[in-house]
């Protein structure tokens, strides 16, 4: 949410030492320029159908890493395509998993009009700084926030109600969550309860927020959990 694929160039770059071939999906709409009026009309399944189709061109299943959004995208993904196995990162709630919390409320409060209404919105800095930056440095804050590009209204709302929901009885690879302890908009309680959907392995990293991906400890760990179990 919010951003290109240049979000995952330092993961492209590790699993492309590593020996895989790595790409990643820039999101319909979220190139610059913007435009907002088609964002408007996207809704979740728009972007699954979008990841789709990239996944149908592949020689092979891939291995697929998806943070927040992305992380909804992907277990999407995992039910309705064959993958090696799945990395979620903070990821947001599929329908039938209960998400909203105080913290959830505090981080999405600023766009609530705006999933109301299903218009194009950008986070709050205020609500940025509470809900996905907390624990990272002010000059952190700062860059991240100026990165941010504008997101579809009708997503947040289908988030926020639980529109997507997944069958997990379809997930037939393995998947790993991970999640920060201080994440306000994917809190620990909502991220175990999507890693017990699935039987998934589950790390919690003490201190961390909801912006876990940016961390390279988080990256080696989830490579080395990957390594395990593709070799396997």
């Amino acid at each position: 949410m919010w951003a290109d694929r240049a979000h995952w160039n330092r993961y492209r770059r590790f699993y492309g030492d590593t020996g895989f071939d790595a790409f990643a999906v820039t999101l319909r709409y979220h190139s610059v320029p913007q435009n907002l009026a088609g964002l408007a009309q996207m809704g979740l399944m728009d972007y699954v159908n979008q990841v789709r189709a990239h996944v149908a061109r592949l020689p092979r299943p891939p291995i697929v890493i998806g943070h927040s959004m992305g992380g909804l995208v992907a277990q999407k993904l995992a039910e309705l395509e064959r993958l090696r196995a799945l990395v979620l990162i903070s990821p947001c709630a599929p329908g039938g998993v209960r998400c909203i919390t105080p913290s959830v409320v505090g981080c999405a409060g600023g766009n609530l009009v705006d999933a109301l209404l299903k218009r194009p919105f950008i986070i709050p800095p205020r609500n940025a700084r509470y809900g996905l930056l907390n624990t990272l440095s002010a000059r952190e804050q700062s860059v991240i926030q100026q990165s941010f590009l504008h997101e579809s209204g009708k997503v947040l709302w289908e988030i926020l109600v639980g529109a997507v929901r997944v069958d997990e009885r379809k997930v037939r690879c393995p998947v790993l969550v991970l999640v920060g302890s201080e994440d306000h908009a994917t809190p620990p309680s909502v991220a175990r309860r999507i890693a017990a959907k699935y039987g998934a392995d589950y790390r919690e990293y003490p201190g961390r927020c909801h912006f876990l991906s940016a961390s390279s400890d988080v990256m080696q760990d989830a490579g080395d959990w990957v390594m395990e179990k593709v070799r396997q």
